[in-house]
């Protein structure tokens, strides 16, 4: 296979794959890894997610080039009805569980060996609490929130499971937390300042992923 492409919802994930992902496929010879925002059929990107904007893009993309993978970095926190099995998903009570089960779905919906559907428990936004390093030199952060921010790292071995509570999803604590917080800004830099090894060590469905991908990239 020749390149990745990754199907992501917004700037926030566009960058963390250019400044972070992509280093790192390179690192491992894979060196044509690109972020694709949705896209409507007017041209549109970015902007809200749904089933019926995923599935064209990634079947657009396999059906012009056959020498490509196809994934996605998509949220599951507030993921939309119309993905497939969406309402079958809501009778499965553990999380973990029910994003494998959405995954599933959608590769059998879609039908093809070069797409590789991946929805991140709970959203993007958890992987920054992967390590201090990220927040520790963060300006304007007050010493009781950053203290919080570090209790809440150390409360969660593996950040993918911080909850998905209106008020506690991990964006929601960042934008609590850090005063002035912009998710396409501020996200990438923590991200980038943590560094790609830390988010792999603690974060293992997103370490799966991305495994995942370089093993499919082998001859």
């Amino acid at each position: 296979m020749r390149a990745i492409y990754i199907i992501v919802e917004g700037q926030t994930e566009e960058e963390f794959i250019n400044n972070v992902l992509c280093p790192f496929f390179q690192s491992k010879g894979i060196y044509d890894v690109r972020a694709i925002p949705l896209e409507t059929s007017s041209g549109h990107k970015g902007g809200d997610l749904k089933y019926d904007r995923l599935k064209p893009n990634a079947l657009r993309f396999m059906k012009h080039e056959k020498d490509i993978i196809v994934t996605s970095l998509i949220d599951f926190y507030k993921i939309k009805n119309d993905f497939p099995k969406f309402v079958e998903s809501k009778s499965i009570s553990n999380k973990l569980q029910q994003v494998i089960f959405l995954e599933t779905a959608i590769s059998e919906d879609i039908n093809n060996h070069r797409f590789i559907p991946y929805i991140q428990l709970h959203e993007f936004e958890g992987l920054l609490f992967s390590a201090k390093r990220g927040f520790e030199y963060f300006p304007g952060i007050p010493k009781a929130n950053k203290d919080n921010i570090f209790q809440i790292i150390e409360s969660y071995p593996n950040p993918e499971l911080i909850n998905d509570g209106l008020e506690t999803h991990p964006s929601k604590r960042l934008e609590n937390l850090i005063p002035g917080y912009e998710k396409p800004l501020h996200g990438p830099i923590i991200a980038l300042e943590n560094g790609i090894h830390s988010i792999l060590e603690k974060c293992p469905r997103f370490k799966g992923w991305v495994e995942l991908l370089i093993s499919n990239m082998q001859p």
